[in-house]
């Protein structure tokens, strides 16, 4: 123990006598170590925030489209796709078991919604009272949710999103006021609390939500669906009963066995699988950003480690001349590689947590970047610091002292 203290004390001197050497050599573990810790901030924290607005939106949920092709996110577009209708719904509700609430759906994109002299380009959502209790679990923050008498009468009455709700009324309250959807008049009945689901004005909190009853007969003018939502009872056999969905509308659309489906079947893991698979790219590309740091750091602190033995022959050879051995040696500059990487380590964490916070929005700190940081230094320290000290070892004492005195 006495040994490894004084081997620690030397390697210590050794660094603190060469302060801008020793800075060199910690900047370029600091750089590296400061990436890698920001890398797994943010991704923890993209990875939790994913996760949380797949869960915000139902882990008990179905959803069914037109098309055949798969695809997760909300189209960028209307697809004038005809393969789903109401009778679809009736048909998976009445033979499934499974089905605790299920509601049809019709949207389309870019209808004029004004009031008084504000108008603002909005999507249009034909829904049953269903939807809600599906899809907004939140609630309501002003007035009253959609009611099976308003579809029944397919009522001129409408929810708004929350941003909607702002850019039409600011903070007065609009439940009662009469708004206009294309040439149609509305009575707002209701606003939805704020959700933030998605970036820019084509999400959640951006919309108006009508009967579809009234989006059928009095909008859209077509009774075909944009989707089919689905709340199971038992979350456990989701995928079981999406398999069932799927065969009760082959049977439904009268498919043959080697025809394709003509709509797509989405499930929560598909939603999460498609976020976490975009964010899992970027991340290795980071990853891979930050290994070519490490990697950089680790050969300028052999260089400079290199550099070193040949200006320390003499103190090296003097050492093996008073009684060092070569393991002796071989510690203390291993000790030192280790000394500044962990040093490094440190300060790059410590930057890395603070870059994390201030350039992304959503972010996760926990002992995985510590604990990865260590790692990381250690094997620099042993990866890029054992030949430069096996060279130092390995400094023949007689030849250093005679070169010292030439």
């Amino acid at each position: 123990m006495a040994k490894q203290t004084k081997i620690i004390r030397e390697a210590c001197v050794a660094l603190a006598s060469h302060k801008l050497r020793t800075f060199l050599m910690m900047i370029s573990i600091v750089i590296g170590i400061a990436s890698l810790t920001a890398v797994i901030c943010i991704g923890q924290g993209t990875k939790a925030e994913i996760m949380g607005r797949v869960g915000k939106h139902g882990n008990d949920m179905i959803m069914v489209r037109p098309g055949g092709t798969m695809q997760v996110f909300a189209p960028d577009k209307d697809r004038a796709l005809v393969s789903l209708k109401p009778e679809d719904t009736a048909t998976i509700e009445e033979r499934l078991s499974n089905i605790r609430r299920i509601a049809s759906v019709q949207n389309e994109r870019n209808w004029d919604v004004s009031y008084k002299d504000k108008t603002v380009k909005q999507r249009i959502f034909g829904v049953e009272p269903e939807w809600a209790n599906i899809r907004r679990s939140d609630g309501i923050h002003l007035g009253r949710a959609l009611e099976e008498g308003d579809e029944q009468g397919a009522a001129r009455v409408g929810v708004l999103g929350w941003i909607t709700w702002k850019e039409l009324f600011g903070d007065e309250d609009p439940v009662g006021a009469t708004i206009r959807v294309g040439d149609n008049p509305f009575e707002v009945v209701g606003v939805f609390p704020e959700l933030g689901a998605a970036a820019g004005k084509d999400d959640w909190d951006f919309r108006v939500v009508v009967p579809k009853s009234t989006s059928t007969k009095r909008l859209f003018g077509r009774p075909h669906l944009e989707q089919i939502v689905i709340q199971v009872q038992d979350a456990e056999k989701l995928h079981e009963t999406a398999e069932q969905v799927r065969a009760v509308l082959r049977e439904n659309h009268g498919l043959a066995p080697d025809a394709e489906d003509d709509f797509f079947v989405r499930e929560p893991k598909h939603i999460a699988d498609a976020a976490l698979s975009t964010s899992k790219t970027l991340n290795n590309l980071l990853y891979a950003t930050t290994g070519i740091a490490l990697l950089i750091g680790g050969i300028v602190i052999m260089n400079i480690m290199l550099l070193s033995v040949s200006e320390r022959a003499r103190e090296i050879g003097l050492r093996r001349a008073l009684g060092a051995r070569r393991r002796d040696i071989l510690g203390q500059f291993l000790t030192e590689a280790l000394a500044v990487t962990l040093a490094g380590g440190v300060v790059g964490v410590a930057c890395g947590v603070a870059a994390s916070v201030l350039l992304a929005e959503h972010v996760k700190i926990t002992g995985v970047s510590l604990a990865v940081s260590i790692v990381s230094c250690s094997a620099v320290a042993l990866l890029f610091g054992l030949y430069p000290a096996r060279k130092a070892a390995a400094v023949d004492p007689v030849v250093a002292m005679r070169e010292a005195k030439m």
